[in-house]
């Protein structure tokens, strides 16, 4: 059986908490909601997606914004 990682994500129309396994990072089967969730573990949080919500059959998916890193440089 493989090993992985799952986030919880609340679905964005009713807030049901969904399931998303993500197979990135350590994969040491460990829980994260998505706010506490690593970096590396939400580079394939959508392997499975779009989620469709089984409360409200919306369907989602998790969108990754680019964090913002300050860096100095010579000019």
């Amino acid at each position: 059986m493989g090993m992985f990682d799952t986030v919880y994500v609340s679905c964005p129309e009713c807030d049901e908490e969904l399931e998303f396994q993500s197979k990135s990072g350590d994969c040491c089967c460990i829980d994260y909601d998505l706010e506490d969730a690593p970096q590396d573990v939400l580079l394939d949080v959508n392997r499975h997606s779009p989620h469709t919500c089984p409360k409200c059959q919306t369907q989602f998916k998790v969108i990754l914004m680019q964090k913002i890193i300050p860096k100095v440089v010579k000019v």
